[in-house]
């Protein structure tokens, strides 16, 4: 597929991808989330890049732990979420890179108390490998922008021109609970 297909179906760029994956959440997706869904207790966010989630939680009183595996300048710890070992926490909130999205949620399950929202595109619903994490870890609820939303590449809300970023892909919010049983509620915001 050409550069221009690629672009038309969301699977890639012109500039191609950014480095690590990095496309940083806008303050509006997780006041969003927000709106629908409650956390007790802390708070890990284990790709904080520059504290675009995390920030957004603090401002609303959440006692949130910060981590990336590279040091943007914000976050308490840059370790390897994957590969190193964390403390249990009440809750996680986090974007984590989509090629790494299953393994993400897999470590977040294991360590989270009680919930753990996942921003990402909505084709984490796809493939055979999710579909079974899915059965073994049921959703609680899927939360589908209506509206594109516009992650922020490489941590910047606008392009080299000076224009905010544009996006062809359709993203969610994956939440689940520590004991929930039953389908997943799905909700457009």
């Amino acid at each position: 597929m050409n550069n221009i297909g690629t672009n038309l179906v969301g699977m890639g760029s012109l500039r191609g991808r950014e480095d690590n994956d990095y496309y940083a959440t806008p303050p509006e997706s997780t006041l969003a989330l927000l709106e629908k869904e409650i956390f007790e207790g802390t708070i890990l966010e284990p790709c904080c890049g520059e504290g675009h989630i995390s920030e957004v939680l603090k401002r609303i009183g959440h006692n949130v732990f910060s981590n990336d595996l590279i040091n943007r300048g914000y976050g308490e710890s840059f370790k390897d979420f994957l590969q190193e070992d964390f403390q249990k926490v009440d809750n996680i909130v986090t974007n984590p890179p989509f090629k790494f999205a299953k393994e993400f949620i897999e470590k977040s399950l294991e360590i989270a108390e009680k919930k753990v929202a996942m921003f990402c595109k909505i084709q984490l619903l796809e493939g055979v490998q999710r579909k079974q994490l899915f059965e073994k870890t049921p959703l609680k609820a899927v939360y589908v922008f209506s509206k594109r939303q516009n992650p922020l590449r490489n941590g910047n809300a606008l392009d080299e021109n000076g224009k905010k970023w544009s996006s062809t892909m359709c993203f969610a919010w994956f939440v689940w609970e520590r004991g929930y049983q039953g389908e997943p509620t799905v909700r457009w915001i």
